[in-house]
């Protein structure tokens, strides 16, 4: 059993109307048994002006295929109206912590 971690930056282009959802996969020397991914930044913001903020959520999921883990992204921003009808953009980023098999060739 070996710790390893990985850094994965996830980009969301502007959009309006909907909670965007965006993935990224990170690649280990070994085969991955067990993944979590932690939120380590975030940037979030409205594309066309100044909003009075209701709902921001930036949610984390992984999954493990191999030696491969890929964390998915849950992105929204809502202003106070309670409509997604303004356009919101950003990024995150996390880190994958995985325990790897001890032996490259498992």
């Amino acid at each position: 059993m070996a710790i390893e971690m990985r850094q994965v930056n996830i980009r969301f282009d502007s959009t309006r109307g909907q909670k965007q959802r965006e993935s990224q996969t990170v690649s280990f020397p070994a085969r991955v048994q067990k993944a979590e991914a932690m939120l380590k930044g975030f940037r979030i913001r409205y594309d066309n002006g100044d909003h009075h903020v209701l709902e921001q959520e930036i949610d984390l999921d992984t999954s493990v295929s191999g030696n491969s883990v890929t964390v998915a992204a849950d992105f929204l921003l809502r202003d106070s109206s309670g409509n997604i009808d303004d356009p919101f953009s950003g990024w995150v980023q996390a880190v994958v912590i995985a325990d790897t098999a001890a032996n490259p060739q498992t």
